[in-house]
């Protein structure tokens, strides 16, 4: 298993939290950008995920990217964030304010670990439905409480995206 991170506080925090002794080698951690690092092999992974990661770039860039990384017969998972536009969608995501706010507290606060980067998405939820749908013929987009979503798209072609 590959984790990988282009900031070298996230890897450092990765590798911190790596259990001793129970199979240590099982994962390694590579400080490398996932857009356009040669530090990963194209089409080589059965199994990529992004949490959190989407939307720091242009969505298109992004699915390209990743996309690339799968390989044939082999599955992507995103859970990305979205933000509200509409008044539906201001409902929506207020039924899970009240897991927002347990979450927030339980974590004391803060947003993240320290020294993760982050950024608001810059599209809203029929954006990203409508590029994923565009982008990942026959993807599964499932909205998630938290402003998150996960799409779910399966390699099926015999080489590449």
């Amino acid at each position: 298993m590959t984790g990988v991170d282009r900031s070298p506080e996230m890897i450092r925090q990765a590798r911190a939290r790596q259990p001793a002794g129970r199979h240590p080698g099982n994962v390694v951690f590579v400080e490398a950008d996932y857009l356009d690092d040669t530090a990963l092999a194209p089409g080589a992974y059965d199994f990529v995920s992004a949490v959190a990661v989407v939307h720091h770039a242009p969505f298109v860039t992004a699915i390209d990217a990743l996309t690339g990384l799968v390989a044939p017969g082999g599955r992507l998972v995103v859970v990305g964030m979205a933000r509200n536009e509409t008044v539906l969608d201001r409902v929506i995501s207020g039924c899970g304010l009240p897991a927002s706010l347990a979450y927030a507290r339980l974590r004391g606060g803060r947003r993240g670990p320290a020294g993760m980067p982050m950024e608001d998405s810059a599209m809203h939820w029929g954006e990203v439905r409508g590029a994923a749908r565009r982008l990942l013929p026959g993807c599964r987009f499932r909205r998630r409480l938290l402003w998150r979503y996960t799409l779910v798209w399966d390699n099926t072609r015999e080489s590449g995206p």
